[in-house]
């Protein structure tokens, strides 16, 4: 929580040394060090049909348009030039353990395409050079969280309240005048279309003069709330590749690429309230509460790598990714719907602020072994090594919070990837693999989550791939290939709103809902045909 902390610091002034705001409906105003990680925490489930049904694990394989992705000494395996494309299709459920509410989400879209040079074929010590270029599609970011929580005690209008404290009415007048002014930050547009809905009243005296505080209105009495929560995204990571690999006497292998990478997210919260027991006129029937974040980013690294093959039958490979240094600019925006049991609706909508960031990603070493059985099969084995640690801000003013949070949360992630190959006849390929991706909370982080307690948002931590497929080998040299995978993603357990306020007189805890043990559960299909010319 101290990551928190230092995030709401940010914000909130001198009242940030007594009070503390914070929850997964409230914090996208600010990006975090859990969502640099999460844009770097990318997979090889949607490059190319062969490298997927292999678990992708393609450290010491090559002849693939995915090696520009993960080993460029890959492509020095290339005897001709090729042209690929792949397609993807699918599907993620969310489930969690408390949830009443569910959606499967669905989502087609081309995941690779690239082509491959073969610029010389000689005899000497360098056998072969060839370049590429390629759109690799490295991690998918349609999603949907959805949860849900009855007879609550506690409602999002007393976090409101709170938020608000010491702001005057008179500066929350028409249209834009409080989302332009200086004093009131976006961490507190909540609260605006909190009063402007009448969802909450500043506490006037008998002369009508602003006391300085806020109170929920018309919410009936205790444990008669009943709580939605939906966060759906859209969007995906994915990079364009400009490679060369070399062939140094069909032993040694290198290889580098230059990669530019993409970020396009919008994610749309939605926080509804629906109150047992509403009558009257001034009594609330339900509240829904629409934040929305777009995050677009790029950035520029390289990867360079070799596969050694002492023998025929065994590869030994070995890849290091620079970290990338991503400027991402952030949209944020809220509006409020608030219906009366009298039939008396109101609605009032944030204007788009728009932030700034930019950061380094993690650096990442891969390290694989490939052996060849008799001619009819490939039995490949990958290990990665994901410095999450080593991230930093290099935004002004943001840049010791962000290590602070880095160091109190993060470390280094371990994943593991395995893959068969198996050729029963002449240009048929049958393919299995399993890839497991490691969390990239420290072990401190991973035990306080393990215990049940909330983060402020909700991030993957680790996720496990299981995948099936086949591979058709036309006599032109073209192949067909199609693979199956199944993925469960885990991610951190995360309370929807609290604040906490302290000084010498009296210390208040107000927690909203607890999202637990969310998973996401994905079927993807790809389809890549590649040809050669």
């Amino acid at each position: 929580m101290a990551a928190l902390v230092a995030l709401v610091s940010l914000h909130w002034g001198a009242q940030a040394q007594t009070t503390v705001f914070g929850g997964e409906v409230i914090s996208p105003v600010n990006m975090s060090h859990m969502e640099a990680a999460k844009f770097s925490q990318t997979e090889n489930a949607f490059l190319s049909a062969r490298v997927a049904a292999m678990g992708g694990a393609f450290t010491s394989l090559g002849a693939d348009m995915s090696s520009m992705a993960i080993n460029p000494a890959g492509l020095g395996m290339y005897r001709t030039s090729a042209m690929s494309i792949s397609s993807a299709y699918d599907t993620t459920r969310s489930t969690n353990a408390n949830a009443n509410y569910s959606k499967t989400k669905g989502n087609f879209g081309f995941n690779q395409l690239g082509a491959v040079l073969n610029l010389y074929q000689g005899t000497g010590s360098l056998v072969s050079f060839t370049m590429g270029f390629a759109y690799n599609k490295l991690a998918d970011l349609n999603y949907c969280n959805a949860t849900g929580w009855n007879n609550g005690e506690v409602t999002i209008g007393e976090f409101f309240a709170e938020q608000m404290y010491g702001i005057n009415p008179a500066d929350l007048g028409e249209n834009k005048a409080p989302f332009t002014n200086p004093n009131i930050y976006p961490d507190e547009w909540g609260g605006v279309v909190a009063y402007r809905t009448f969802f909450i009243d500043p506490v006037m005296d008998e002369q009508g003069a602003f006391l300085g505080d806020y109170m929920v209105t018309g919410v009936p009495l205790e444990n008669t709330v009943n709580s939605r929560f939906v966060a759906e995204s859209e969007g995906s990571v994915g990079e364009y590749d400009l490679s060369m690999g070399l062939n140094f006497g069909n032993i040694l292998y290198v290889g580098t690429t230059l990669r530019i990478q993409s970020i396009e997210q919008v994610v749309y919260y939605t926080y509804n309230e629906m109150y047992n027991g509403a009558q009257g006129a001034e009594e609330l029937s339900s509240m829904s509460y629409q934040p929305t974040v777009a995050n677009y980013g790029s950035g520029v690294n390289f990867k360079i790598g070799a596969i050694l093959r002492p023998i025929s039958a065994l590869r030994l490979g070995i890849a290091y990714h620079s970290p990338t240094r991503v400027n991402l600019s952030r949209d944020y925006t809220t509006d409020m719907q608030t219906a009366f049991a009298n039939g008396d609706r109101y609605e009032a909508k944030a204007y788009v602020n728009s932030y700034s960031y930019d950061y380094s990603s993690p650096s990442k070493l891969l390290l694989g072994a490939s052996l060849t059985l008799a001619n009819r099969a490939i039995l490949s084995v990958d290990y990665d090594r994901v410095w999450y640690d080593d991230m930093s801000m290099h935004t002004h003013g943001l840049e010791e919070a962000f290590a602070s949070d880095v160091e109190y949360d993060l470390g280094s992630a371990n994943n593991f990837r395995v893959g068969l190959e198996v050729v029963p006849i002449s240009n048929l390929y049958l393919r299995a693999g399993y890839a497991y991706y490691g969390s990239p909370l420290n072990e401190a982080a991973e035990k306080y989550n393990d215990e049940g307690n909330p983060f402020y948002g909700t991030y993957k931590t680790h996720s496990d791939n299981f995948s099936l497929g086949a591979g058709w080998r036309f006599a032109s040299g073209s192949s067909l290939d199609v693979v199956w995978t199944l993925s469960r993603a885990h991610y951190t357990n995360s309370v929807m709103y609290y604040y906490s306020y302290e000084d010498d007189a009296k210390s208040i805890n107000v927690t909203g809902p607890t999202m637990l043990n969310t998973t996401h559960r994905s079927n993807t299909i790809v389809v890549t045909y590649t040809t050669l010319f």
